[in-house]
């Protein structure tokens, strides 16, 4: 064994000197430009000592003469596999910019460039730095990135002054060439607001002379969704119907469609929006699809841009439409839901006294209190309220305690008929017979309740429970599953839904058709390609109906027909709901107090 220590040494030896000699000599074919003679050399020394100092170098080596030679496949395995391996090493810079070039000539032109920017951003070695730098360069002025590549580039790495006033350059170029010469004339700008080489400043002073005679240019309208995170499907649904509606509209030319990513964010929608607003020439406003960021989007752009409409398709939450004059929600909000049950109830039923039982949680909350308000408005009182947790399979506590606050309120009324002094006195033993015994009847017991399954099992359990009334609702009961759980129960309950909610039409079934066309898929249960496509042909329907302003136009429609139904606005919120009642185990739309024939 210990013979055998020093042969192996000398093998190693011997081997790393081979080794050496050979990196010497396809350094010299480097030298020499002969990179093609060098490959064969350099292959051997890689896959031998692949592990050990002359493999490291020979591989970098290797992968830079695969890009002379145009070998892109075989320089972007090998640099992976050296980077992978190589954690820690000096030629990281060398590899990861190979491997970035590789990319780019690959047509992967973004990542190519972005990786380039990554080793500017982190780099402390000139050499590699002032290289990165010259290659990107020469990339970024081959014009293969779009306007909208370029600005997320440039907001996630500004790196070099250089650079930056390439990128920013090279957007003023996409602009100009799209006809959008507001933004381009802003990017110009920035370009010569900067401390850049005097090349750089020559060419936006060109670009900008270019433009002494052009306006704004092409309007854009912006729609701004979640285009990347955990709302992207979303996001992508969006976009897919508005995208349907410009096609349709034959606008190509006319009107630049501009989508931003606000990731469901409500700080990136607006920043989005300010950045959209200042560089182009924005005319409306298609988004945000989210509550938090729409209401975000709507308090700047109400109080700052009125003249610019915003209409957001999904967002439910109450108080968006009302941030300006400008603002438009196509979907029907929450109050309005709980509004027009109350309506209905009070002018068509003669409700004035309600029990309510509401599901915890925000939905739950928010309809409760604008049903409430809504009542009282009207005239009449929510007399009994108690919380329930949706989804347990008894509701028997919750039923008691209405049943104890509904006998409380007629034990009162019996002692004002009977002349008494203390109206609070309960005769213990007449108590006990009614509490055991009787059913307590409320005139109106409203649950919103978020899902048809869990309304069909509070129903279900009144009548074990003993309590009556005219069971009310809101969309939440829109399904089978109310009339499985709550079988003949349910009969004679009434409850609110948006009018887009109602069976489909003609005019959905074309719209499903052409989107399966375009898109390969059909549009979503959830409704936001829908809802999407109706808030686009609503902006582009009117742009070429209006005679000077895009919002007074809007506001002034009384109607616009949606592939859901009619959307009505007033002041900006749609008010399209409908009615709807159970009779003998089926749906039934009301037409105003009647069912409809």
């Amino acid at each position: 064994m210990n013979r055998l220590l020093p042969l192996l040494l000398i093998a190693f030896l011997s081997t790393s000197l081979v080794a050496q000699d050979d990196l010497g000599s396809a350094k010299n074919l480097i030298l020499q430009g002969k990179c093609a003679d060098a490959i064969a050399p350099l292959q051997k020394i890689s896959k031998s000592s692949f592990r050990k100092p002359a493999g490291e170098k020979a591989s970098v080596m290797l992968t830079e003469c695969y890009l002379r030679e145009h070998k892109r496949e075989e320089a972007l395995k090998l640099s992976s596999r050296f980077l992978e391996y190589y954690v820690s090493t000096p030629y990281r810079e060398r590899m990861e910019l190979a491997q970035a070039i590789a990319s780019t000539e690959s047509g992967t032109v973004y990542e190519g460039v972005e990786s380039m920017l990554r080793i500017l951003a982190y780099s402390r070695n000139p050499a590699a730095r002032s290289r990165t730098k010259e290659v990107v360069i020469q990339v970024l002025a081959a014009s293969l990135l779009n306007a909208d590549q370029l600005q997320a580039l440039l907001e996630k790495y500004p790196v070099d002054k250089d650079v930056v006033g390439w990128i920013q350059l090279q957007i003023g170029r996409e602009s100009q060439n799209s006809r959008r010469y507001k933004s381009a004339r802003y990017w110009y700008k920035k370009v010569l607001q900067a401390d850049v080489s005097e090349k750089l400043r020559n060419v936006a002073e060109k670009g900008l002379s270019s433009l002494e005679d052009a306006g704004a240019g092409m309007p854009t309208i912006l729609v701004l969704a979640p285009l990347s995170g955990d709302f992207a499907e979303f996001g992508a649904a969006a976009i897919q119907g508005v995208l349907l509606a410009f096609e349709q509209a034959g606008l190509q030319g006319k009107v630049n469609v501009r989508p931003a990513d606000t990731r469901a964010d409500a700080a990136i929608a607006l920043m989005r929006t300010q950045q959209a607003v200042n560089q182009d020439s924005v005319i409306a406003i298609i988004g945000p699809i989210m509550s938090s960021p729409a209401a975000t989007v709507a308090a700047w752009l109400g109080s700052n841009f009125q003249h610019i409409p915003m209409i957001t398709p999904t967002a439910t939450d109450d108080g968006i439409a009302r941030m300006g004059p400008n603002i438009f929600q196509v979907n029907i909000t929450m109050k309005r839901l709980a509004q027009s049950i109350a309506e209905f109830a009070s002018k068509c039923l003669d409700i004035r006294e309600y029990a309510v039982l509401s599901p915890l949680g925000d939905y739950g909350a928010s309809m409760s209190q604008s049903f409430t308000q809504a009542v009282e408005r009207l005239g009449g009182n929510v007399i009994a309220f108690r919380n329930y947790e949706e989804g347990r399979p008894d509701y028997k506590t919750e039923f008691d305690l209405l049943r104890d606050v509904r006998f409380k309120q007629e034990n009162r009324r019996r002692n004002i008929a009977k002349g008494a002094e203390n109206l609070d006195a309960v005769n213990a033993k007449e108590r006990r017979f009614y509490m055991q015994d009787s059913t307590f009847s409320f005139p109106g017991i409203f649950i919103p309740a978020t899902n048809p399954a869990d309304a069909g099992a509070i129903v279900s359990q009144t009548a074990f429970n003993k309590i009556s009334g005219t069971f009310l609702g809101t969309s939440g009961w829109y399904g089978r599953e109310l009339l499985v759980q709550g079988k003949r129960l349910v009969d004679s309950s009434y409850f609110s839904i948006p009018g887009l909610d109602m069976e489909k039409n003609a005019t959905y079934d074309k719209f499903a058709k052409a989107f399966q066309e375009k898109w390969g898929s059909e549009p979503g249960e959830d409704k936001v390609a829908g809802l999407s496509y109706d808030a686009a042909n609503i902006v582009f329907s009117s742009l070429s109906k209006m005679n000077n302003s895009l919002v007074n136009y809007m506001n002034n429609q009384s109607v616009f027909q949606g592939i859901y139904g009619d959307i009505r606005f007033k002041r900006g919120v749609n008010t399209n709901t409908k009615i709807i009642t159970v009779q003998k185990g089926k749906f039934v739309p009301m037409n105003g107090c009647s069912p409809a024939n």
